[in-house]
């Protein structure tokens, strides 16, 4: 399973990456999901994942770093089967 996020920050997950999105994690299903659901932010409709500090970024270059902290902060902590891209 892919995971991946949009410039909104949404992320979703799937069997491949989305025209358009950028590809964050991959690895099997069940373990990506709960690994990603743990570590990112929820939104206010408690269903939608959000990469934190994209949203609220003031442009693509800033939500473009807050996405590249994100992925280095789990990258650290990530078990065996879940590679971070």
């Amino acid at each position: 399973m892919r995971a991946w996020c949009w410039a909104s920050g949404v992320i979703g997950f799937g069997r491949s990456v989305p025209e358009g999105a950028l590809p964050i994690m991959k690895g099997p299903s069940k373990k990506l999901r709960a690994f990603v659901e743990v570590r990112a932010r929820h939104a206010y409709d408690g269903v939608t994942l959000l990469v934190p500090g994209v949203p609220e970024a003031p442009d693509q270059g800033a939500a473009l770093d807050a996405l590249h902290q994100w992925l280095d902060w789990n990258a650290e902590r990530c078990p065996a089967e879940i590679e971070v891209w």
